[in-house]
């Protein structure tokens, strides 16, 4: 096993709330193209924290990549939403784009 993975798990074992760590894990996952891994472990970030503005692109991108459109679309709307409760321009640009994408395939 990848020994950021296994190092991620141990601090997630010790603190099962560490929403870093969680959302770190989902992007080993990502990284590795590991996609229901990552998928189940940015549900997880969500459950800990919605408000996690930084789970929402990539969650949407994963959900994506395995077909599941809908689920992206509305993942990415819901970061839009966070994004602008946070007055975060910058993150809401970014899923927006990431939405127009979508739009278009």
């Amino acid at each position: 096993m990848n020994s950021r993975i296994e190092q991620l798990l141990e601090f997630i074992a010790d603190d099962p709330k560490d929403v870093f760590s969680t959302y770190a894990l989902g992007l080993e996952y990502w990284n590795l193209n590991q996609l229901d891994e990552a998928k189940s472990t940015f549900l997880k970030v969500l459950e800990i924290d919605a408000n996690y503005l930084a789970v929402y692109y990539h969650f949407g991108k994963v959900l994506q990549a395995l077909g599941e459109l809908d689920a992206a679309h509305q993942c990415f709307l819901d970061g839009i939403e966070v994004a602008k409760s946070q007055n975060n321009t910058k993150t809401s640009a970014e899923l927006m784009t990431a939405l127009d994408e979508l739009e278009d395939l």
